[in-house]
């Protein structure tokens, strides 16, 4: 990973990382060490994997490997926090699927190993916040609008603690604009503002396809439609193989052609 995101979101896509045609490699995972152990190291190779492809069996691939080293470990905040980034992309699945009830039910499962992963170790790994954002921005298009109200600014506030935190993080930069993207203007929201956010983005991680699917989300909203196709277009040039550019040009062809 997708548009009001507070109020009236519909269906979009929001995360990033995994959510996620991620960025893995821009993250500013604070987890990451060069002296990863094997079993770690083979885990994390397969949840990048999955978090490209969205293939649900990849998915839970990644998921069984990090269960597994939870359970050997269970009070290792690095390995709550790669479950959640596991589950991420299974909300995607289910939603590009229609499953809306088993995408809210992956993507609370998800969310609860982030929220252990910050219970364990609260100031060690900033991107665990900005992937907890992504939780709560995520599953507020299955709230109703009291619901989607509160997941907002929940998204809004764990966004900003994990750029307090690390402001070079790429995808808290690209969470943060998806805030200012879906919000109305009453709480913040200016999609000019997150227009500036996923450019920033693009010239924080130029080969990563991620903000540029985000600017042509953002371009698709202003119905600047000829720009939301060059920034959909570029995304899937630099990686055919996200499903999550690809599946969220479509959902914009489909918007666009609706206008």
């Amino acid at each position: 990973m997708q548009q009001n995101r507070i109020l009236n979101m519909g269906r979009a896509v929001v995360v990033l990382g995994g959510v996620l045609g991620a960025v893995s490699a821009t993250s500013g995972d604070a987890t990451r060490t060069e002296a990863a152990p094997p079993a770690l190291a083979q885990a994390v190779a397969l949840l990048e994997r999955a978090e490209l492809t969205h293939q649900r069996s990849e998915v839970r691939q990644a998921i069984d490997a990090f269960d597994r080293l939870a359970k050997q470990d269970a009070k290792n905040p690095q390995y709550a926090y790669y479950l959640g980034r596991a589950y991420f992309p299974l909300i995607n699945v289910y939603d590009y699927e229609g499953n809306v009830d088993m995408a809210q039910k992956v993507g609370d499962e998800g969310m609860q190993f982030v929220r252990a992963a910050i219970q364990l170790d609260e100031t060690g790994n900033p991107d665990a916040y900005r992937l907890l954002g992504d939780y709560y921005g995520r599953l507020s298009v299955f709230r109703g609008v009291l619901g989607r109200m509160r997941y907002g600014a929940r998204s809004m506030k764990n966004h900003n603690k994990a750029q307090e935190m690390d402001p070079r993080n790429v995808l808290t930069v690209i969470g943060v604009g998806t805030d200012k993207l879906f919000a109305p203007s009453a709480f913040g929201g200016d999609v000019n503002d997150a227009v500036a956010l996923f450019t920033k983005a693009v010239a924080m991680a130029p080969s990563s396809p991620l903000g540029h699917v985000w600017l042509g989300r953002a371009y698709v909203k202003l119905k600047k439609h000829d720009l939301a196709r060059q920034h959909f277009e570029k995304a899937l040039a630099l990686e055919p193989g996200s499903a999550f550019a690809r599946n969220e040009y479509e959902r914009a062809n489909r918007e666009m052609g609706a206008h």
